[in-house]
């Protein structure tokens, strides 16, 4: 198929946000630090946030902010939506809960995908029922899209178990003769009450996911979880605290002007 072509910067940093303000903040905050010396854009997909939710957001002159106006893109449909809008050759999809932790990241990221010639998508290993798992993924945009790629969520009756996006993706992208490079996740990382995955890239921390961060939806009281997967709403909420304490978090948070 023949594939599209883009005139734009080097990367497009892509991410989906719903209402969960502070994470979306500290992603944009560490992509402006770590990523000033690549040629870049910062898209971040807001599916349907309350206005209070994304008056911030909106104020940053150097993210371009997709407003769709309910939720019902879900995840993957904004991670499309998103993938479309990219200019960059590269793209680099993480979730709104993560962000970058050093700089030259980019530049491993792009360096490991030409390690091998026939990489098409770089993703984490997930479990037994996704082969893929958040909060990275980075690929060539036009290769995406000239192929008509999605990452929307196409449930498989045989697997019951299945959830999230990103699976028919991985599929996709093998079952066009290509290669998936998936990295593992690092030790989760306890530090004070919080918690959160690292993954590591040249054998440096690169990327920090604070799990379940966006999830409990505590800005929206509407959507408000009181507790996931054995975490109630208040122990999640003691160890974000602790989280966007901890010195590197505060560090990008005060430099960028805002604390979460």
């Amino acid at each position: 198929m023949t594939e599209t072509k883009t005139e734009g910067p080097v990367l497009s940093v892509v991410a989906v946000n719903c209402d969960a303000p502070g994470w979306v903040r500290l992603f944009v905050l560490s992509v402006r630090k770590f990523t000033a010396d690549i040629e870049h854009e910062i898209i971040v997909v807001d599916n349907g946030s309350l206005p209070r939710n994304k008056e911030w957001l909106l104020a940053q002159p150097d993210v371009k902010t997709i407003e769709l106006p309910t939720i019902e893109q879900y995840h993957g449909g904004g991670m499309d939506i998103g993938t479309l809008a990219a200019r960059g050759r590269y793209v680099c999809i993480l979730d709104s809960d993560a962000h970058v932790q050093r700089p030259g990241w980019a530049q491993d990221l792009i360096a490991l995908y030409h390690e091998r010639e026939r990489t098409r998508l770089i993703g984490i290993v997930g479990p037994a029922h996704k082969p893929l798992h958040p909060p990275l993924f980075f690929f060539e945009r036009d290769f995406f899209v000239g192929n008509g790629i999605s990452w929307r969520y196409r449930p498989d009756p045989a697997v019951p178990t299945q959830t999230d996006t990103a699976q028919q993706a991985y599929w996709d992208v093998l079952n066009l003769g290509f290669d998936v490079v998936r990295l593992e996740k690092g030790p989760k990382v306890f530090q004070n009450t919080s918690w959160y995955d690292q993954i590591w890239i040249n054998d440096k921390p690169t990327i920090a996911h604070f799990w379940m961060g966006s999830r409990f939806q505590e800005h929206n009281v509407k959507r408000t979880k009181q507790a996931l997967d054995g975490i109630t709403l208040a122990e999640h909420l003691a160890r974000k605290a602790a989280f966007m304490a901890e010195p590197q978090v505060r560090a990008i948070l005060e430099e960028g002007g805002g604390n979460g």
